[in-house]
């Protein structure tokens, strides 16, 4: 890998807390259409992937009229409540601050892109992201998946040598991977040590506090070629 010149950063689980945010909007859809309503343990897995993989288990149904009535209550939700209920990576202003004057930084999500936005508007970090971009998917069925919107990113941002991901999930690993991208995998999100491993994430940071030492040391070691 050349030296690093930008960092693809995951949403959920990596620059805010979601949890909270999306098992209330998947138990307000659930209980309208007469499901039992989550725990929050049992909605953690499901914080990530792309809805349309989950519904069809949380449904019992993999009729697409059910999930675009969950759809259309999940999202109408989250619209009204997604920023105050996103609570935001410890450190996230400064992490992002000291890396934005460094590399071009962007967001790659499975998260609709208009819902990135407007969450990183709310939270006061969208500048950061001016160089980069924030990439997500559309309200349509883009099957597509993590590789397709990391993809994207990409392309704004030059190609993929020199890119890094930083993701909490099995899917931001395996999706960079198909573009010869490595990942940082955070624990402070909703995925294990285990899972990021078994994955194959090439580096684990504690959480968004220790990215900037950590990137220090790549970039270094990628000059010196002993990446």
């Amino acid at each position: 890998m050349a030296w690093l010149r930008g960092l693809l950063f995951d949403l959920d689980g990596v620059l805010i807390d979601s949890l909270t945010s999306i098992a209330g909007c998947m138990n307000y859809a659930l209980v309208a259409m007469d499901r039992p309503p989550l725990t929050l343990e049992e909605v953690r897995p499901l914080v990530g992937p792309p809805l349309e993989d989950s519904a069809p288990r949380l449904l019992g149904s993999s009729d697409p009229a059910q999930f675009e009535v969950f759809a259309a209550l999940y999202r109408r939700r989250y619209a009204e409540t997604c920023v105050e209920e996103s609570t935001p990576a410890p450190g996230l202003q400064a992490v992002l601050a000291t890396l934005s004057e460094r590399w071009p930084l962007a967001v790659a999500t499975n998260k609709p892109e208009v819902f990135a936005l407007q969450i990183l508007a709310g939270l006061g970090v969208a500048r950061h992201f001016e160089r980069g971009g924030v990439h997500g998917r559309s309200f349509a069925l883009d099957h597509g998946g993590k590789a397709e919107v990391i993809a994207r990113a990409m392309r704004v941002i030059g190609g993929p040598e020199g890119l890094v991901m930083i993701g909490d999930r099995e899917h931001d690993v395996l999706g960079a991977a198909v573009h010869g991208v490595p990942t940082i995998g955070v624990l402070h999100g909703m995925g294990s040590r285990a899972e990021l491993e078994a994955a194959g994430a090439r580096w684990l940071a504690a959480d968004l506090l220790a990215l900037p030492d950590l990137l220090a040391r790549i970039d270094d070691d990628s000059r010196r070629g002993s990446l």
